[in-house]
């Protein structure tokens, strides 16, 4: 760390100077530009102009060397932001293989097939970064939740709730991938509205969590579904469920206002009693997992609101 001190010229513009070595190291010289970013406490980041040129904008993979695992590494891909994909073969691709990409494409928001023959494949990534908000992520996924929520009260239409787990699942892989690129990208950390990069295992797990909740409703439902159940007395644990993850969403939207007030330990154990007196211990199960996550999340928020409540005290 280095200390310089601000200079006052003409009394009227202030100038702070730059040290050589970062200079030197990114190349800079006299009238290159650099990026200024300010974030929520205050502080500034400075970014050479020329480092999205060192950005990775285009990879290309040989499949072969991947066979049962290329879904997972086209999604690491996906999380870092490259846009520019070529899977190849030496030989012809066989059909399962082709299936597993066009399988996890299906969950990579903003991407689609640009060429395609039996040896290789390009994706071309199409999305703007700079226009995604991980909280309106989220709101999304909660309005999701909401919609499956209802199904189960009014049916369950199974094939509605497996096309809302379907979408939760494009927008939880589309949150990694921003939470991950604002790590490495001062300009996704601001567009995306995270800002600070305290709040990135935070962001991540509580959009892990949701994804979780959100699988455990669409089993909810199949159960039901398949043993011709009705909700009894699951309906009130479930708009139990429903409210509070509404709760959760409004104190994000609003950027973490004040200190989140989570569940009391009473009740948290009266929800507990009386998931644990459902006769039904497949359906008790399930909706012990939710009220879990929905915990988790909340735990989350306390962690993300205590950190805005020391950036606006200039304490991070």
């Amino acid at each position: 760390m280095e200390r310089r001190k601000i200079q006052l010229i003409a009394n009227s513009t202030y100038t702070l100077s730059l040290p050589k070595y970062w200079i030197k190291e990114n190349n800079l010289k006299e009238k290159d530009e650099i990026m200024i970013y300010e974030q929520n406490n205050k502080s500034l980041v400075l970014s050479p102009d020329n480092i999205k040129e060192k950005d990775i904008n285009e990879i290309s993979l040989k499949v072969d060397e991947y066979p049962e695992n290329i879904d997972r590494i086209l999604f690491s891909i996906y999380y870092l932001g490259i846009e520019n994909i070529t899977l190849y073969s030496d030989k012809k691709m066989t059909k399962e293989m082709k299936a597993e990409i066009r399988k996890a494409l299906s969950n990579m928001s903003g991407t689609e097939i640009n060429y395609e023959d039996e040896k290789k494949i390009i994706i071309k990534g199409l999305l703007d970064k700079s226009r995604i908000d991980i909280h309106q992520i989220i709101y999304r996924i909660t309005m999701i939740i909401d919609l499956s929520i209802q199904n189960i009260f009014e049916g369950p239409e199974l094939k509605e709730i497996r096309l809302n787990e379907d979408e939760i699942d494009r927008l939880y892989h589309l949150a990694t991938k921003v939470i991950s690129m604002s790590l490495i990208n001062s300009e996704t950390l601001n567009s995306s509205k995270i800002k600070n990069t305290s709040f990135v295992p935070s962001y991540f797990l509580i959009c892990k969590k949701l994804e979780s909740l959100a699988d455990n409703i669409n089993h909810f439902a199949q159960h039901i579904k398949k043993n011709k159940q009705k909700t009894g007395k699951t309906k009130e644990i479930l708009e139990f469920i429903r409210n509070e993850t509404d709760r959760t969403t409004k104190h994000i939207l609003k950027e973490f206002p004040e200190i989140f007030k989570k569940l009391s330990e009473k009740e948290r154990k009266s929800k507990k009693n009386e998931i644990f007196e459902i006769k039904d211990k497949i359906l008790s199960d399930y909706l012990r997992d939710m009220l879990k996550y929905l915990i988790d999340i909340e735990d989350e928020l306390i962690t993300c609101s205590f950190y805005n409540k020391m950036i606006k005290q200039g304490k991070l």
